[in-house]
């Protein structure tokens, strides 16, 4: 009976020592049980994160594609006032060249006029001494005026 009550006194602490470890390995298991927990709230979170990282980058990439969109908007008007600008340069150098040609016609025709002016004065004045030949036409000269019922050099 002595080997009995030793395997039962072995079995007994080999009972205690399994019972021990069955505690330590529900212990560990508890432990794991809220470490996963842990991870699994933490995984939860960081998905939940990526997802609303996902619709901002979406909503970025929206407002990046409109910038773009916008930007070309502003490209081509840009090119179009650029063009524009060059059409009008060339008008307004048109219009300058009209108008220096204008000015040197008016300066002609003002040259002209007094050409005709002084001639039409020449001839007049060759009539009146045709037709007066005893009157004193020196001091008749179309720069000179009347003043007074006399003939006087114009202050001009």
């Amino acid at each position: 009976m002595v080997p009995y009550r030793l395997k039962v006194a072995n079995l007994e602490a080999s009972m205690k020592a399994d019972a021990a470890k069955v505690e330590n390995l529900e212990n560990r298991s508890a432990d794991r049980e809220l470490l996963l927990g842990k991870v699994e709230r933490e995984r939860d979170d960081v998905v939940d994160e990526l997802a609303k990282d996902r619709e901002e980058n979406g909503k970025i990439a929206a407002e990046l594609a409109q910038a773009r969109g916008e930007g070309k908007k502003v490209a081509d008007d840009l090119a179009q006032a650029r063009r524009e600008t060059e059409e009008l340069k060339k008008r307004a150098d048109e219009l300058k060249q009209q108008t220096e040609g204008l000015k040197q016609q008016n300066e002609e025709l003002q040259l002209s006029s007094a050409q005709v002016l002084a001639a039409g004065f020449d001839a007049a004045l060759e009539q009146v001494a045709c037709q007066y030949p005893e009157l004193d036409l020196s001091m008749v000269s179309i720069c000179n005026e009347v003043v007074d019922g006399k003939i006087v050099p114009s202050e001009d």
